[in-house]
């Protein structure tokens, strides 16, 4: 995609209906489950995703709009052995969309009552695998697109050489050496000193109305962090040590204790603030 936009002033749409469904083919087809009894699921297609599916950007920020339905097609077998098919609906995929407001429509071609079984495992554990790479879109929306309607800094107008340039370039190579040992004895000693932050401190006590567990799981699975930051997290190593980026690097950490299901110790800060302050 070809871009005139100098500075990333102006708004560049960009369609990418074709990409989604190759997404939900590539991310939801083979999901399957199946539980003790021999009930068994998997999605086989997904026969439709119809409206719009946009990325967007004005004055250097990459955003997403995007508001789909989805139709997906399913097979399955009783514990009898007899076979279900069937299909889940999706209403709205949408950008502003929580993964805990997903809602499934489930049914079950010539339905009748002893194929309720196979509607409850689509519930209970079709569903969740579904919002995860659902939640995960949006992020992998940006990620494969959003390059593609921003210049970079190699690609920005604004930063190409231009032949006056490459003769001021020259020029100031013709300058005695020593101006050249100088500036570079100043800037190199310049580099060594420290600058002086000023902090604070902060302490605020939180109530999750939630399972410790759950909670642990939440800071700590990669697909959830990617889902209620809307941004894949590189790296996101859960290990005492492990260090973690979020929110496209604007964010970046460490844990520093991981007791399971027990107690999390983090320790992060915002890119922009001087190299090693944390709070």
């Amino acid at each position: 995609m070809v871009l005139h936009n100098p500075n990333n002033w102006h708004w560049v749409n960009k369609d990418a209906s074709a990409w989604a469904k190759e997404y939900f083919d590539e991310n939801l087809i083979g999901i399957c489950a199946h539980d003790e009894s021999g009930v068994s699921v998997s999605i086989d297609k997904v026969l439709s995703v119809d409206g719009d599916v946009d990325v967007s950007q004005r004055k250097g920020k990459v955003i997403t709009l995007f508001d789909v339905k989805l139709q997906l097609e399913y097979s399955g077998k009783l514990a009898t052995g007899a076979e279900v098919s069937g299909t889940i609906t999706i209403p709205e995929v949408a950008h502003d969309t929580e993964i805990e407001d997903y809602v499934f429509e489930i049914t079950n071609y010539s339905d009748t009552s002893d194929k309720q079984p196979v509607r409850d495992l689509i519930r209970n554990q079709l569903t969740p695998d579904i919002r995860t790479k659902l939640a995960l879109f949006g992020a992998t929306l940006i990620e494969q697109h959003g390059k593609d309607i921003q210049h970079t800094k190699e690609t920005d107008p604004k930063y190409r050489s231009s032949p006056g340039s490459a003769n001021a370039t020259s020029s100031s190579q013709t300058k005695p050496i020593e101006s050249t040992s100088v500036s570079s004895t100043i800037m190199a000693e310049g580099s060594e000193r420290t600058s002086v932050v000023n902090t604070t401190q902060i302490k605020e006590n939180f109530e999750f109305q939630t399972s410790a567990e759950e909670l642990y799981i939440t800071f700590t699975d990669v697909s959830r962090v990617a889902a209620f930051t809307r941004s894949s997290p590189n790296p996101f190593d859960v290990s005492e040590g492990g260090k973690f980026k979020l929110f496209g690097g604007n964010v970046e950490g460490e844990f520093v204790t991981l007791g399971r299901h027990a107690k999390i110790v983090q320790k992060w800060r915002l890119s922009s603030w001087p190299s090693g302050t944390f709070p």
